[in-house]
């Protein structure tokens, strides 16, 4: 039976050692999705290595990766969440970061069965960290096992977020959100760019709830299991159980988790 973590550090070092590489030669920078939504040639060329790894190790993966350019460079088909075993995968989680060379990005690979992430890894490429966990063996960070902290208030909490591309109502929505949190009081609310990251630093303990609404599978899949098998629960924005198909992410331990639903519901509904 293949070792679907392995194949998941190896992949996402692979895909890091790229970033390494390329952070003084990131190539062509360009617009996705919004203005300030971007896309750089070392986002690409880690898809490359990511993939390419992945399939070395197991010809018949079926894929799921941001970076659009990686399946005609590499003659792949792209699969479809639902449908079995698919590795979900984000090359450069936290593109602007590492364009400004603010470091914290990273590579995020995972491999969903159906829409529940069975293994995963998160390499920080910008401190050189892996976080990685799989269904029922726990989690850990460069190979020591982590927990999530034990904060049972808000007021007790360090919090992460993100923020939305569209400038428009979802970032008005969270906005009101974000200043909920911080007249709760909570300690301090942390914003780095990349919410794989986020998901493994609430995982790790060093922080304790993450929330952020506008997300892909492949920018929270590997995190979640990660901070799952770190005791942490994880949910949509309503509280409804978190799958690949979901857009938004509440994560931390099931007692602060509830009070993080219930104050962001009682703000945005």
């Amino acid at each position: 039976m293949l070792d679907v973590l392995d194949i998941a550090k190896t992949s996402a070092l692979a895909g890091g050692l790229i970033l390494h590489d390329r952070r003084r030669d990131m190539g062509v920078i360009r617009s996705k999705s919004s203005r300030t939504d971007f896309v750089t040639e070392a986002d690409v060329a880690s898809g490359v290595a990511i993939v390419s790894a992945i399939l070395e190790q197991d010809p018949s993966a079926r894929i799921l990766v941001e970076e659009q350019e990686v399946y005609g460079l590499l003659g792949i088909e792209k699969a479809t969440l639902g449908q079995g075993d698919v590795w979900v995968i984000d090359p450069l989680d936290g593109t602007t970061s590492f364009i400004h060379d603010y470091p914290t990005y990273s590579v995020s690979v995972a491999l969903v069965r159906d829409t529940t992430p069975i293994a995963g890894a998160v390499y920080n490429a910008a401190t050189r960290e892996m976080s990685a966990g799989a269904l029922g063996i726990g989690a850990t960070r460069e190979g020591v096992p982590i927990h999530v902290a034990d904060a049972e208030a808000i007021q007790d909490a360090l919090m992460i977020t993100g923020f939305p591309y569209d400038r428009g109502e979802p970032l008005t929505r969270q906005l009101e959100v974000l200043a909920a949190f911080l007249r709760a009081p909570v300690h301090g609310i942390r914003r780095d760019g990349s919410a794989a990251v986020d998901c493994c630093h609430v995982a790790a303990g060093c922080a304790d709830g993450f929330w952020e609404y506008a997300l892909q599978p492949w920018d929270m899949a590997a995190g979640v299991i990660i901070a799952r098998e770190a005791g942490a629960q994880v949910s949509d924005i309503t509280g409804a159980e978190w799958t690949a198909l979901s857009t938004s992410i509440i994560v931390a331990n099931p007692v602060l988790h509830a009070e993080m639903k219930s104050l962001i519901t009682g703000v945005s509904g």
